[in-house]
């Protein structure tokens, strides 16, 4: 499906593996230059290989380091700035839902949740909104900010309290940030994942270990019966950096399979 991304530059937070990965190998099907960027050099390395053999090297930039630093942010930026000579779309993907049972948390672990799931990225866009802004109506593009999410985030499922809380801040963030980056013609919106499952998910490790539970969750909280996958997310997030949801804007898309009832 053509989305009009050719040749527009994506940066894609923790894209070595799992969704992030998932992700930029959604963009670049669509012709896309796409920025990974990840801790593990082996990952990267991989799969940047591995993407480069299957559609060309031309479409393909990745940077190692920890983006919860600034120092690595900026060179981050004049890596972008360099190499692809500005930048089109952003993902936020970095994030983590592993932490303690609900009410054994503490302060610290607050702390941290917030850390990995909502401050990394407010100074991921900090950094990198003012390149958006100089692609705007550049070529047609209409720059764009995603946000991955979580249906924790949204209603109570169980899920570790500080993760929820830290994925519910992250959706109002980027509710409120999008009416003032609205007004500089970039559009901001959320793809909050249900149930994914993909080798190496915390689903492939709870199937493992006890498949007749998994199966009686399925059928009784999803309505279609089943997990997602990773081309659900990618596919998502590709049509909002399109210029067919160039008026989307604020919204959080919900990718669960109707699990979530609120």
């Amino acid at each position: 499906m053509n989305m009009g991304l050719n040749n527009q530059s994506v940066l894609i937070t923790g894209s070595g593996s799992g969704i992030g990965r998932g992700i930029a190998k959604g963009f670049i099907k669509e012709k896309a230059l796409v920025i990974f960027t990840g801790r593990d050099e082996r990952a990267l390395e991989n799969t940047a290989s591995e993407f480069s053999n299957l559609y060309g090297k031309d479409k393909i930039l990745y940077f190692l380091g920890d983006l919860q630093l600034p120092d690595t942010l900026q060179s981050l930026n004049n890596f972008i700035t360099n190499k692809a000579g500005g930048l089109n779309h952003l993902v936020c993907n970095i994030g983590s839902g592993k932490s303690v049972p609900p009410l054994d948390e503490d302060v610290s672990e607050f702390q941290r949740m917030l850390d990995i799931n909502l401050l990394n990225a407010v100074g991921i866009v900090n950094q990198f909104f003012p390149l958006l802004e100089k692609s705007v109506s550049k070529d047609g593009c209409f720059p764009s900010i995603t946000f991955v999410g979580s249906i924790c985030g949204v209603e109570t499922l169980g899920c570790p309290v500080a993760y929820a809380s830290a994925k519910s801040a992250l959706i109002s963030y980027a509710k409120n940030i999008s009416f003032p980056m609205g007004k500089k013609g970039i559009r901001v919106n959320v793809v909050s994942p249900g149930n994914i499952m993909f080798p190496g998910s915390t689903w492939e490790k709870k199937i493992a270990e006890d498949p007749e539970k998994v199966d009686a969750m399925l059928k009784n909280e999803v309505p279609l019966q089943c997990f997602g996958n990773i081309e659900d997310i990618a596919n998502t997030i590709v049509f909002l950096a399109s210029e067919r949801a160039k008026f989307v804007n604020g919204a959080n898309w919900l990718i669960d399979g109707g699990q979530t009832r609120s």
